[in-house]
Protein backbone atom coordinates (compact mmCIF):
# COMPACT_ATOMS: atom_id res chain seq x y z
CA UNK A 1 0.00 0.00 0.00
CA UNK A 2 1.31 3.23 -0.78
CA UNK A 3 1.57 6.38 1.76
CA UNK A 4 1.29 9.75 0.89
CA UNK A 5 4.08 11.68 1.76
CA UNK A 6 2.84 14.76 3.72
CA UNK A 7 0.50 11.90 5.31
CA UNK A 8 4.41 9.97 6.39
CA UNK A 9 5.52 13.11 8.01
CA UNK A 10 1.92 13.71 10.23
CA UNK A 11 2.39 10.17 11.39
CA UNK A 12 6.27 10.59 12.30
CA UNK A 13 5.27 14.07 14.30
CA UNK A 14 4.98 13.96 17.92
CA UNK A 15 3.83 16.92 20.16
CA UNK A 16 4.41 14.59 23.24
CA UNK A 17 8.01 13.62 24.51
CA UNK A 18 9.11 11.05 26.49
CA UNK A 19 11.05 12.83 29.60
CA UNK A 20 13.87 11.53 32.25
CA UNK A 21 11.30 10.31 35.14
CA UNK A 22 9.63 7.91 32.16
CA UNK A 23 6.43 10.25 31.90
CA UNK A 24 4.91 11.20 28.89
CA UNK A 25 4.57 15.26 29.07
CA UNK A 26 3.39 17.74 26.86
CA UNK A 27 6.09 20.46 26.87
CA UNK A 28 6.61 24.16 26.21
CA UNK A 29 9.19 26.91 25.56
CA UNK A 30 10.48 28.65 28.22
CA UNK A 31 9.15 31.81 26.84
CA UNK A 32 6.41 33.00 28.91
CA UNK A 33 7.60 31.59 32.28
CA UNK A 34 11.36 32.67 33.25
CA UNK A 35 10.85 36.39 33.40
CA UNK A 36 7.58 35.30 36.06
CA UNK A 37 9.65 32.91 37.86
CA UNK A 38 11.71 34.01 41.18
CA UNK A 39 13.56 30.77 41.21
CA UNK A 40 14.91 30.62 37.21
CA UNK A 41 18.51 31.22 38.23
CA UNK A 42 17.92 27.57 39.77
CA UNK A 43 15.60 26.08 36.78
CA UNK A 44 16.94 22.76 36.15
CA UNK A 45 15.20 22.81 32.77
CA UNK A 46 17.09 26.34 31.97
CA UNK A 47 20.17 25.01 32.48
CA UNK A 48 19.88 21.72 31.00
CA UNK A 49 22.90 22.38 27.74
CA UNK A 50 21.25 19.43 26.08
CA UNK A 51 18.29 20.74 25.81
CA UNK A 52 19.71 23.93 24.99
CA UNK A 53 21.65 21.84 22.07
CA UNK A 54 18.44 19.62 20.92
CA UNK A 55 16.76 21.51 17.88
CA UNK A 56 14.68 18.39 17.37
CA UNK A 57 13.27 19.41 20.95
CA UNK A 58 13.28 22.95 20.40
CA UNK A 59 11.20 22.42 17.37
CA UNK A 60 8.78 21.14 18.97
CA UNK A 61 8.30 23.44 22.10
CA UNK A 62 8.10 25.88 19.43
CA UNK A 63 5.32 24.10 17.95
CA UNK A 64 3.99 22.78 21.02
CA UNK A 65 3.43 26.75 21.94
CA UNK A 66 1.41 27.61 19.15
CA UNK A 67 -0.68 24.11 19.57
CA UNK A 68 -1.98 24.74 22.74
CA UNK A 69 -3.53 28.03 21.46
CA UNK A 70 -5.27 26.21 18.61
CA UNK A 71 -8.52 24.74 18.61
CA UNK A 72 -6.90 21.65 17.24
CA UNK A 73 -5.05 20.68 20.50
CA UNK A 74 -7.45 18.42 22.01
CA UNK A 75 -7.81 16.38 18.49
CA UNK A 76 -4.26 16.27 17.90
CA UNK A 77 -2.87 15.27 21.50
CA UNK A 78 -5.90 12.97 21.78
CA UNK A 79 -4.86 11.08 18.59
CA UNK A 80 -1.47 10.66 19.44
CA UNK A 81 -2.65 9.59 23.23
CA UNK A 82 -4.57 6.57 22.04
CA UNK A 83 -2.29 5.43 19.11
CA UNK A 84 1.60 6.26 20.21
CA UNK A 85 3.07 3.36 21.01
CA UNK A 86 -0.58 1.80 22.01
CA UNK A 87 -1.41 3.87 24.06
CA UNK A 88 -1.17 6.82 26.79
CA UNK A 89 -2.45 6.30 30.34
CA UNK A 90 -0.93 9.11 31.89
CA UNK A 91 0.27 12.52 31.02
CA UNK A 92 2.20 15.56 32.37
CA UNK A 93 1.76 19.09 31.74
CA UNK A 94 4.67 21.35 30.85
CA UNK A 95 7.16 19.72 32.79
CA UNK A 96 8.98 21.89 30.73
CA UNK A 97 7.46 25.32 30.42
CA UNK A 98 4.10 27.11 31.60
CA UNK A 99 1.18 29.25 30.70
CA UNK A 100 1.53 32.22 28.30
CA UNK A 101 1.82 35.22 31.04
CA UNK A 102 -0.93 37.03 28.98
CA UNK A 103 -4.00 36.23 30.71
CA UNK A 104 -6.10 36.35 27.47
CA UNK A 105 -3.78 33.53 26.13
CA UNK A 106 -3.51 31.05 29.16
CA UNK A 107 -7.00 31.60 29.67
CA UNK A 108 -7.49 29.63 26.44
CA UNK A 109 -4.61 27.21 27.10
CA UNK A 110 -5.59 25.86 30.21
CA UNK A 111 -9.42 25.55 28.73
CA UNK A 112 -7.75 23.37 26.03
CA UNK A 113 -6.26 21.12 29.04
CA UNK A 114 -9.51 20.80 30.55
CA UNK A 115 -11.36 19.78 27.31
CA UNK A 116 -8.42 17.64 26.82
CA UNK A 117 -9.20 15.70 30.03
CA UNK A 118 -12.91 15.10 29.70
CA UNK A 119 -12.01 13.98 26.20
CA UNK A 120 -10.10 11.22 27.52
CA UNK A 121 -11.79 10.10 31.11
CA UNK A 122 -9.11 7.01 31.18
CA UNK A 123 -6.04 9.15 31.20
CA UNK A 124 -4.87 10.63 34.10
CA UNK A 125 -3.22 14.03 33.77
CA UNK A 126 -0.86 16.24 35.96
CA UNK A 127 -0.36 20.03 35.35
CA UNK A 128 2.32 21.85 37.27
CA UNK A 129 2.23 25.90 36.93
CA UNK A 130 3.45 28.79 38.77
CA UNK A 131 1.36 31.13 37.30
CA UNK A 132 -1.37 31.60 40.24
CA UNK A 133 -3.23 34.53 37.55
CA UNK A 134 -4.60 31.84 35.37
CA UNK A 135 -5.84 29.64 37.84
CA UNK A 136 -7.08 32.59 40.40
CA UNK A 137 -9.25 33.85 36.98
CA UNK A 138 -10.22 30.22 35.94
CA UNK A 139 -10.45 27.77 38.30
CA UNK A 140 -13.86 29.22 40.07
CA UNK A 141 -15.94 29.32 37.00
CA UNK A 142 -14.70 25.81 36.01
CA UNK A 143 -14.52 22.11 37.91
CA UNK A 144 -11.30 20.31 37.74
CA UNK A 145 -11.61 16.96 35.72
CA UNK A 146 -11.72 14.09 37.75
CA UNK A 147 -8.73 13.01 36.10
CA UNK A 148 -6.64 16.13 36.26
CA UNK A 149 -3.93 17.02 39.43
CA UNK A 150 -2.95 20.56 39.20
CA UNK A 151 0.16 21.73 41.09
CA UNK A 152 0.60 24.90 41.75
CA UNK A 153 4.42 25.58 42.47
CA UNK A 154 4.28 27.69 45.29
CA UNK A 155 6.71 31.02 45.37
CA UNK A 156 9.29 30.45 48.27
CA UNK A 157 7.06 32.41 50.31
CA UNK A 158 3.55 31.57 49.54
CA UNK A 159 1.07 34.05 51.76
CA UNK A 160 -2.32 32.77 53.29
CA UNK A 161 -4.21 33.58 49.84
CA UNK A 162 -2.71 31.45 48.31
CA UNK A 163 -2.52 29.15 50.76
CA UNK A 164 -6.43 29.09 51.42
CA UNK A 165 -6.93 29.38 47.39
CA UNK A 166 -5.09 25.84 47.01
CA UNK A 167 -7.42 24.01 49.70
CA UNK A 168 -10.57 25.53 48.34
CA UNK A 169 -10.09 24.10 45.21
CA UNK A 170 -8.06 21.04 45.65
CA UNK A 171 -5.00 22.33 43.78
CA UNK A 172 -1.71 20.60 45.35
CA UNK A 173 1.07 22.85 46.24
CA UNK A 174 4.78 21.89 45.39
CA UNK A 175 7.58 23.35 46.72
CA UNK A 176 11.57 22.62 46.49
CA UNK A 177 13.63 21.79 49.52
CA UNK A 178 17.11 21.63 50.32
CA UNK A 179 17.71 18.09 52.05
CA UNK A 180 16.45 15.02 51.45
CA UNK A 181 14.92 14.34 54.42
CA UNK A 182 12.54 17.36 53.71
CA UNK A 183 11.48 15.87 50.39
CA UNK A 184 8.65 13.33 50.33
CA UNK A 185 9.34 12.77 46.08
CA UNK A 186 12.01 9.32 45.95
CA UNK A 187 12.44 10.07 42.36
CA UNK A 188 13.88 13.42 43.27
CA UNK A 189 15.61 11.53 46.21
CA UNK A 190 17.57 8.74 44.31
CA UNK A 191 17.31 9.76 40.92
CA UNK A 192 15.29 6.62 39.32
CA UNK A 193 12.41 7.32 37.17
CA UNK A 194 9.10 7.22 38.53
CA UNK A 195 8.34 4.45 37.06
CA UNK A 196 11.40 2.55 38.19
CA UNK A 197 9.98 4.00 42.14
CA UNK A 198 6.55 2.80 40.99
CA UNK A 199 4.59 6.02 42.50
CA UNK A 200 2.23 7.74 40.27
CA UNK A 201 1.49 10.26 43.55
CA UNK A 202 1.49 13.43 41.60
CA UNK A 203 -1.44 12.35 39.39
CA UNK A 204 -3.55 11.99 42.43
CA UNK A 205 -4.39 15.50 44.76
CA UNK A 206 -3.25 15.56 47.92
CA UNK A 207 -3.68 17.76 50.69
CA UNK A 208 -0.11 17.41 51.79
CA UNK A 209 2.70 19.71 50.12
CA UNK A 210 4.75 18.06 47.18
CA UNK A 211 7.89 18.38 48.11
CA UNK A 212 11.14 17.96 45.88
CA UNK A 213 14.77 18.10 46.94
CA UNK A 214 16.43 20.71 44.64
CA UNK A 215 18.81 19.03 42.08
CA UNK A 216 20.94 20.62 39.21
CA UNK A 217 24.50 21.48 39.65
CA UNK A 218 25.24 24.43 42.07
CA UNK A 219 21.60 24.59 42.61
CA UNK A 220 21.59 24.21 46.26
CA UNK A 221 23.74 26.96 47.12
CA UNK A 222 21.65 29.01 44.98
CA UNK A 223 18.41 28.38 46.81
CA UNK A 224 20.02 28.69 50.29
CA UNK A 225 20.75 32.41 49.24
CA UNK A 226 17.05 33.09 47.82
CA UNK A 227 15.80 31.68 50.70
CA UNK A 228 18.21 33.83 52.61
Amino acid sequence: MYIKRPFLKLLMKYHLSFNSKGLHSFDKTRKSCYDLCEINKICYMNNNLQLKLNKVYKDKLDSNDKLIKSSKFVRIITREIKFKNGGISKVRLFSNGDFDKNIEISLKEINNIFNLCKSNPFVKFWLVTRQFETLFNYIPKNKIPGNLNIMFSTPLEPNQFFIDFCKKYKIQMAKIVLTKNESNCDSSKNGKSCIKNQCDKCFTYSKKIRSFYIHGKGNKSKLKELLK
